[in-house]
């Protein structure tokens, strides 16, 4: 079999250092824009993975093509499908989680995408891992735009408030939280009767941009607030 790009064998060492030298670009580009985002999985993450990934593809190819012969039934797709399943322990490592908010979702993703890219590279299939490479780049640079444009980021925060049961009731508190427009998911009142007091618990969704200090304040400035607490 003939590569498209080379016009050369598939073993010929000329073909794989044009495989995996294209793979590695198409690393780069996705690596480079994670690093402009300061995500922990970035340049050299995604040049390693689409590597890793293409040698692997090219690795099994060759072993049919070299032992046809002693392995007549062998399939080249084995060893692809490992990298795909085995993929996600990297993918999972660049996900963290602060109190509510998710975090590393998108570079995950492009993770296990970029090792697709290298397979399919791998495989000689040029015109799908660089047409992958380019529009998996639009997604993740310009509809960050427009989730920033046209969606508020939020993030989950558990407010925590403790108050004189006899002087304050629960409702003004809320009423005071909702005075900024935050979304509230869901609210536990415990009362304590031998103390006097009552913990609220609110679970809000808040604005990545929106200034905790001015929520604080605002609650603070409430009579009988006994302890509060934002995560």
């Amino acid at each position: 079999m003939i590569d498209a790009l080379t016009g050369l064998p598939l073993d010929h060492p000329v073909t794989v250092m044009v495989r995996l030298l294209v793979a590695m670009l198409a690393g780069f580009m996705v690596g480079y824009e994670r690093e402009q985002h300061f995500q922990p999985a970035g340049l050299r993450t995604h040049m390693v993975l689409a590597l890793g990934s293409c040698m692997i593809m090219l690795t099994s190819i060759y072993i049919p093509l070299d032992f046809m012969k002693m392995s007549p039934g062998s399939d080249p797709g084995r060893l692809a499908a490992q990298v795909i399943s085995g993929i996600g322990f990297l993918g999972a490592g660049a996900i963290f989680r602060f109190g509510f908010t998710v975090r590393g979702l998108t570079t995950a993703a492009s993770i296990w995408t970029i090792s697709g890219v290298g397979l399919a590279i791998g495989a000689g299939f040029y015109f799908l891992g660089m047409l992958s490479t380019v529009l998996l780049v639009v997604i993740l640079q310009f509809f960050d735009r427009i989730e920033d444009r046209f969606f508020a980021h939020k993030d989950m925060r558990v407010l925590t408030v403790v108050i004189n049961s006899r002087l304050l009731s629960p409702k003004q508190v809320i009423e005071q939280v909702k005075r900024f427009d935050i979304s509230i998911r869901s609210t536990s009142v415990t009362e304590d009767v031998e103390a006097g007091t009552t913990e609220i618990v609110l679970n809000c969704r808040i604005d990545e941009d929106f200034s905790i200090r001015l929520l604080f304040e605002a609650i603070k400035a409430l009579d009988h607030i006994k302890t509060l607490r934002i995560e």
